[in-house]
């Protein structure tokens, strides 16, 4: 019996023993698969680190495309100026062209070189080029043979005043093949001032506000103007979008009361409520940001809400005018008085002071994170197309542009190069 037990306790050992050496094979093979799974995976991430493969995050892409890469603007500004080879593994597009992506501001060009790679959909933005599909409207001095484009909100009344003012201006509407012959053949210099898009919108949105409110259509403002009541009463259905923006309000002084300290309105010099901050209680600040939420950039309801680059371009076709420069409207007065020097014309200090200077009807240092970026959504062309660098605020919302391939000439093309446009991405 005692050799019996001694046998059954020995083949119990020599089991546990198996099981034993099993476990640990088991154990050393995960081992060895996980060392290598490391190794391997170690391996992917340099190799994707050196692809300039980077997080997408662009709005209308759910997720990240295998042979998606970010251009920096170095190797963009060398494509276009055929220092490199355009690249042929690329994303394409929609009709199969080749699309390059690229963070915005980063070309090594200026903005009126990038205007003129840009192209702009003349149908998608029919209602901002509305005054430019057969003429162009411009000053012109033929004495110093230059040509002034104005953009409003961008320096505009400064501008004019240099070329009235200055440089023997006059203000024309030049035909389209005028134009280009007038640059092309006869050597004009054709110019106009940019600002930065957000800041420039803000200026747009106060300024087409006060032009479209119901006091426009009788009232003080308009009693002895029956061409702006008229002009009012056709271009008010604009405003239908947005039935929120005028509420409670019917004369100007309900609009006044809103921003301007009552201590300046009971003095009834009402120009002097622009000279100070606004009293606005939330509720001005609180539509702005409403009609952000619901304005999609197409259909601007007045003028001053075009874009920059919508008033750069022929209305027709989408093509940039021929700008020679494009000059910072935060510094118009220096540089009006360069651009006059260089034509024996001196400006001198403190005549340049034309533009209206205003305080803002509502606060704008209270915008919301969340509406500036929507504004820098929907002035990308103006980023893309004039090569201005995003506000901190507008950097991680995913906003690119595209270099693209396309079919057809342009006008202002003399060569065979290859055609590629500068657009938005999206």
């Amino acid at each position: 019996m005692l050799s019996s037990g001694a046998g059954h306790t020995s083949d119990s050992t020599q089991r546990k023993g198996t099981t034993t050496i099993l476990l640990l094979l088991i154990a050393f093979l995960i081992g060895i698969s996980s060392i290598f799974n490391l190794i391997v995976g170690n391996q992917v991430a340099i190799k994707s680190a050196g692809t300039n493969v980077v997080t997408d995050k662009d709005p209308t892409t759910k997720q990240l495309r295998p042979n998606l890469n970010v251009y920096n603007g170095e190797e963009i500004t060398k494509f276009l100026t055929g220092e490199l080879p355009f690249p042929t593994g690329c994303t394409r597009n929609m009709n199969g062209r080749c699309r390059l992506k690229f963070k915005l501001g980063t070309l090594q060009l200026s903005s009126a070189q990038t205007l003129q790679q840009c192209y702009v959909d003349a149908n998608k933005y029919k209602e901002h080029t509305l005054r430019s599909r057969n003429t162009v409207a411009a000053s012109v001095s033929h004495k110093h043979k230059m040509i002034y484009r104005n953009i409003p909100k961008s320096a505009s009344s400064t501008s004019r005043h240099a070329m009235m003012d200055f440089l023997e201006g006059q203000d024309l509407q030049l035909k389209h093949d005028e134009l280009i012959n007038l640059v092309h053949e006869d050597n004009y210099t054709m110019l106009s001032f940019i600002r930065e898009p957000l800041t420039r919108f803000y200026s747009s949105y106060d300024e087409a506000y006060f032009r479209m409110g119901p006091w426009m259509g009788e009232g003080e403002i308009v009693w002895d103007k029956p061409k702006l009541r008229e002009w009012f009463k056709n271009v008010k259905h604009k405003m239908d979008k947005y039935p929120y923006l005028y509420e409670g309000m019917k004369e100007i002084n309900d609009f006044r009361k809103m921003y301007c300290p009552k201590e300046v309105l009971d003095t009834e010099r009402f120009l002097d409520c622009n000279k100070y901050d606004s009293i606005d209680d939330g509720r001005l600040l609180k539509r702005f940001e409403q009609f952000v939420h619901d304005y999609d950039g197409i259909e601007p309801f007045d003028v001053h809400l075009n874009m920059q680059t919508t008033n750069l371009i022929y209305g027709s076709s989408g093509e940039p005018l021929p700008m020679s420069a494009l000059y910072n409207a935060s510094n118009a007065e220096k540089e009006w008085q360069e651009v006059a020097s260089q034509k024996g014309v001196t400006i001198p200090d403190g005549e340049m002071k034309h533009g209206r200077h205003q305080s803002r009807r509502f606060d704008v240092s209270k915008v919301s994170e969340a509406t500036q970026q929507k504004i820098c959504q929907i002035l990308a062309l103006d980023y893309c197309c004039l090569n201005f660098k995003l506000p901190e605020v507008c950097d991680n919302v995913g906003l690119y542009c595209a270099l693209e391939q396309m079919e057809g000439k342009r006008m202002w093309k003399k060569d065979d190069s290859l055609n590629v446009v500068i657009r938005p991405w999206g």
